[in-house]
């Protein structure tokens, strides 16, 4: 039984850091612009943290080039924009160090050759807000996103 303590504990705190997260298109608050699912092959996850908006997502090793980034606007229902940022996203390294000599090897397995992105905003936006997420092989531009 007493092995069993740790293990309890530490499913306890990963449900507990989990259940903070409120999945805002699930729920029906914010939607994702129409055209997103067929632009992009990974739709982003879009939710309320902390009373903030958190837009995460993942581009395949084909959609990141080098020197690309992420737009991602909430538009709000009378078409207001809300919230725009454009984001750099990280791409995954080559190799990862292994064992205590710092050996190199490859990456592990074809997820691993995700590039992720995520930006977190102040506040949610009001109720029936769109978000739009686009990506753009080209860098971020002087005048801004677009």
């Amino acid at each position: 039984m007493r092995r069993m303590f740790p293990v309890l504990a530490v499913l306890f705190l990963l449900a507990g850091c989990a259940s903070n997260r409120t999945d805002l298109v699930k729920t029906g608050y914010l939607s994702l612009q129409p055209t997103l699912t067929a632009s992009l092959a990974h739709p982003p996850e879009v939710y309320e943290q902390d009373g903030g908006l958190v837009v995460n997502g993942r581009l395949d090793s084909a959609e990141a080039t080098k020197g690309g980034h992420v737009d991602v606007q909430v538009v709000g229902p009378d078409g207001t924009v809300v919230f725009d940022a454009s984001v750099n996203y990280r791409r995954p390294s080559a190799t990862t160090p292994s064992g205590p000599r710092g050996t190199a090897r490859g990456s592990r397995s074809p997820a691993d050759s995700h590039a992720t992105y995520s930006v977190r905003f102040p506040g949610l936006p009001p109720s029936g807000s769109v978000v739009r997420v686009k990506y753009d092989a080209q860098p971020h531009s002087a005048e801004g996103p677009k």
